[in-house]
């Protein structure tokens, strides 16, 4: 008897869209969120085979502190967390040192909104476990990646330090194209 016999999968997605005013993540300057294209979104994947359950969670968002995660996993077993990375999402660390002065109480309120929609996006997530399969594909996408570590002449290294600069000596790392899908 193997476990993947036993392979059953649940997805839900919540929305995380914040409230105007919270400061975005991920530029060198203060912006706040005056309006929104597209909303956020926390999508879960639950995962059941045999005795064994794991929900993994991504969020629209640039970073969330590791304390901050460790919060939100404290209220779900067994749960993996993955940030989308978008630089034009708010902050969720009301301790960022990088938060525009009178926004930390606005921070903490998303903060805690994040716990409740992560707890709601799982357990939405593990009620709609199926009887399901699973199909691993790898593809390739080339010229989308790039490296952005550089060693320089100096021995430092810099980061995306421009096209064609005489004072680099060599990227830091190879550029991986692979993608890789699974499918439930």
């Amino acid at each position: 008897r193997t476990i993947m016999n036993n392979l059953k999968a649940g997805f839900a997605r919540v929305n995380v869209t914040p409230m105007m005013g919270i400061p975005i993540n991920g530029y060198f300057i203060d912006r706040l969120a005056d309006g929104g294209l597209d909303e956020l979104e926390i999508n879960a994947l639950a995962i059941e085979a045999g005795e064994k359950k794991a929900v993994l969670l991504a969020i629209d968002s640039c970073s969330i502190a590791t304390y901050v995660l460790n919060e939100y996993r404290s209220l779900i077993s067994k749960i993996y967390i993955h940030t989308t990375h978008s630089h034009t999402t708010p902050y969720a660390d009301p301790k960022h040192p990088r938060l525009p002065k009178g926004t930390e109480d606005l921070v903490e309120e998303y903060k805690c909104f994040l716990s409740r929609r992560f707890t709601d996006a799982a357990s939405m997530a593990i009620a709609d476990l199926k009887d399901a399969k699973m199909g691993i594909g790898v593809g390739s996408a080339p010229n989308v990646a790039f490296v952005r570590r550089y060693r320089m002449k100096d021995g430092s290294i810099k980061t995306n330090p421009g096209v064609h600069n005489p004072d680099i000596v060599a990227p830091i790392g190879e550029v991986d194209e692979r993608v890789n899908v699974i499918r439930f």
